[in-house]
C-alpha cells in the first residue's frame, strides 16, 4: 500500500473511491480540507503554524472556480453534498497540476451535472499533459474519457480490442478469450 503522502510528494493526484472516507477529514473545514495536502506551502502555514487568513482566501477562490456549494469554507466538510466533495476534492487535486490523476470511481453517485463536471476538469488535465488512470464500473464514463481500456476480470487485467460496447461488456463478464478469437 503507497501512503498518501508518498503520492503527494510523487505528483500523484488521487480521486479516491469513498470521498467520504478517503477523500475528507469530515470534522475540519472545508477550506482546510481543500490545503490539507499543502501543508508545506508558505501560503498555508509558516513556522508551524496555519495562516487561516490565506488558508480562507484560497478556499473561497477555489469554492467559486470549482463551484463547491455549501454553509461555507469554514463549515465543516461533513455537510457538503456528495457532489460538491467530489468539487472539494478535484479542486485540491487539480490546484497542484499532478502529473499523474488516479480516479477511481469519480462520478459515482452524482448528479448529471456534477458528473459532467468532473469529466470536463478529467478531460482539461488529459489536455495538458496528466496521465489520468481513470477506474469505473461505469462504461459510458470509461468510453467517454479513456483513450485505452482495460478490463480486469477474475484478478487478470486484458486490453479492450476495439471500443465496441458489447465486446467489452463480454469481457468484464470474462470471454475475454472468445473476445480474443474473434478479433482479426
Amino acid at each position: 500500500r503507497i501512503e498518501p503522502l508518498a503520492m503527494i510528494r510523487a505528483g500523484i493526484g488521487r480521486i479516491p473511491e469513498d470521498r467520504h472516507r478517503d477523500g475528507i477529514v469530515g470534522a475540519m473545514s472545508v477550506a482546510e480540507n481543500m490545503v490539507i495536502e499543502r501543508l508545506d506551502a508558505p501560503d498555508v502555514a509558516r513556522h508551524g503554524l496555519l495562516q487561516k487568513a490565506s488558508i480562507r482566501a484560497h478556499a473561497e477562490n477555489l469554492a467559486r472556480d470549482y463551484d463547491v456549494r455549501g454553509p461555507g469554507v469554514d463549515a465543516p466538510a461533513r455537510l457538503l453534498s456528495g457532489g460538491n466533495i467530489q468539487k472539494l476534492i478535484l479542486a485540491r487535486v487539480f490546484e497542484q497540476h499532478p502529473g499523474v490523476i488516479l480516479a477511481n470511481q469519480p462520478t459515482r453517485g452524482l448528479d448529471m451535472g456534477a458528473a459532467g463536471e468532473v469529466a470536463r476538469r478529467l478531460l482539461e488535465a488529459r489536455a495538458r499533459g496528466a496521465g489520468v488512470l481513470l477506474i469505473s464500473e461505469d462504461l459510458d464514463e470509461v468510453l467517454g474519457l479513456a483513450d485505452r481500456i482495460f478490463v480486469i476480470h477474475d484478478g487478470t487485467l486484458h486490453e479492450a480490442p476495439s471500443r465496441d460496447r458489447e465486446a467489452i461488456g463480454l469481457m468484464m463478464a470474462g470471454h475475454a478469450a472468445e473476445i480474443r478469437e474473434a478479433t482479426p
